[in-house]
């Protein structure tokens, strides 16, 4: 390295928000405009590593120190989106935690109903085993409504959700009944999604684009830096303004992506000289040079996205004060951040990635294991919100391959998703047991019901989720299982619901 070289500090990201001026300017419009008692929704949109994250917390700090109450949650990629309510549950349990005393003048029903996503908000309403109708999910979504409409009175309410392209289905409904719902709330609910996720058949696809049609839904797309945007990022990074041909450099490697210039600059430090062919080589370099123990944290949180201090202790075993070192190591060296549930994860996704990929299959069973394990003990000794942790543990113990444990856990996250109306994750996770249903030993005593029982709970939860052809083709198997003879009441009441399938479908 030349002298003159210069010298890349600790920090790696720039400190200073550069450019998105008109983006951020559209935001705080929005925001005031909803202040003014006028609700909107926002919808940002870039490929990943553009800066949405940065857009939004700009946005969000800024809208605290006006006096803003900010409720901020995020999707996480898990499976097939089976975690219902995600970032809604993320978002208002640090405020339902805090007593806040808006949560008193809630009336006793609502307050219930949210009690089903929040446990810490007092007696959970029982839930009706019956799915078959959309009823007790619009009354959730009446309670959550209702709960910002109050927030708001208060203060003007910032919703971020981010990371969309991984929202389970019930929080895309919900979504969806905000554009139609909110009217004169004082609030403002801004999401981020990936472009270069959403392919033609992606879920969100459909929900984007009836959002962004709505009144109140505004699109805001990003583009990547343009050369003199990516000059002023490297000038914060630096501590001084970069040569020409170091902006030249990281301009043509990272096509403007903010991100991808901040991850070469710290893998090639002043960006002279070879650099890894990829970006993965890139962040996987970073992760190398990072001390055994904290390489071990990476790679728990990559196979758990999200794990707190005592759950990452357990199973990377490290404990103590080397614990809290390696932590500090990651969390300086801008791999993890913590959140503010207490949980640790990648500071991006992409860094995630990475790490997952250069896991070795027996590491990642391995991880996954230890994951579901610890994870069951404490929701066994409830400690645990289940409603986060249940469908956790299903999904680890399905990534593990341990097939008896991720039936039984399936079933039990399938249980936590019907008490919160989450019909379509129910759906989901019910499939999954029936798949599983041949290739456990004694599947009966496992799940405490016989085959056509399962098909007929699964069968109501395709209901619930408006897919009336799956339910009539589930129904159909269990019809077919059933000795209509010897059972004659439950083969009527199969028939009963088959009837109604098929009248839905118009046959």
């Amino acid at each position: 390295m030349s002298a003159d070289t210069p010298h890349v500090p600790a920090r790696l990201s720039s400190s200073r928000f550069v450019g998105r001026g008109p983006e951020l300017a559209e935001l705080e419009h929005l925001l005031a405009e909803a202040a003014g008692g006028r609700a909107q929704m926002a919808f940002v949109t870039a490929e990943s590593g553009v800066g949405k994250t940065r857009l939004v917390d700009e946005l969000a700090a800024r809208a605290k120190a006006d006096g803003v109450r900010v409720l901020f949650g995020e999707c996480i990629e898990l499976g097939a989106g089976e975690l219902p309510y995600a970032p809604i549950v993320t978002a208002l349990r640090p405020f339902a935690r805090g007593a806040d005393p808006v949560l008193d003048a809630l009336a006793p029903g609502a307050r219930a109903e949210l009690a089903q996503l929040l446990p810490e908000l007092g007696e959970i309403r029982a839930a009706s085993v019956d799915t078959t109708t959309a009823t007790p999910q619009a009354r959730l979504f009446e309670a959550l409504l209702g709960l910002l409409e109050r927030l708001g009175r208060e203060a003007p309410v910032l919703l971020v959700v981010e990371d969309l392209h991984w929202a389970d289905r019930s929080t895309r409904d919900f979504l969806v009944f905000l554009s139609r719902a909110l009217c004169r709330e004082r609030v403002l609910v801004v999401g981020t999604y990936r472009s270069d996720e959403l392919h033609r058949r992606h879920p969100l696809r459909p929900v984007v684009a009836e959002l962004e049609r709505s009144e109140r839904g505004r699109r805001i797309a990003l583009s990547p830096f343009t050369r003199e945007e990516l000059a002023a990022q490297l000038t914060d990074i630096l501590g001084a303004e970069p040569e020409r041909s170091l902006v030249d450099r990281l301009l043509a490697r990272s096509e403007g992506n903010p991100l991808f210039a901040e991850e070469l600059l710290a893998a090639g430090r002043d960006g002279r000289g070879e650099l890894p062919p990829t970006l993965r080589d890139a962040l996987i370099l970073r992760v190398e040079a990072l001390p055994d123990a904290a390489q071990e944290l990476l790679r728990v949180v990559a196979a758990g996205q999200r794990v707190d201090h005592d759950v990452l202790g357990e199973v990377s075993g490290v404990q103590g004060r080397p614990l809290r070192e390696a932590l500090r190591e990651t969390v300086a060296n801008g791999l993890l951040v913590a959140g503010d549930d207490g949980r640790y994860a990648f500071r991006h996704a992409l860094l995630r990635e990475a790490v997952v990929d250069d896991l070795l299959p027996g590491e990642q069973t391995e991880l996954h294991l230890a994951l579901a394990e610890a994870m069951e003990r404490r929701l066994d000794a409830a400690g645990a919100d289940t409603l986060d942790a249940a469908a956790e543990v299903a999904h680890h113990y399905a990534e593990a391959g341990d097939r008896p444990r991720a039936f039984t856990a399936a079933l039990r996250a399938a249980d936590d998703a019907e008490r919160v109306h989450a019909n379509g994750e129910a759906a989901a996770l019910l499939e999954r047991a029936l798949e599983l249903w041949s290739r456990v030993p004694d599947p009966e005593a496992l799940a405490g019901c016989d085959h056509v029982e399962l098909l007929r709970r699964a069968a109501l939860a395709h209901h619930g989720a408006d897919d009336a052809n799956r339910m009539r083709v589930l129904l159909r198997e269990a019809l077919d299982e059933l000795d209509h003879e010897a059972e004659p009441r439950r083969a009527a009441a199969l028939l009963e619901r088959l009837g109604r399938a098929q009248w839905t479908l118009g046959k």
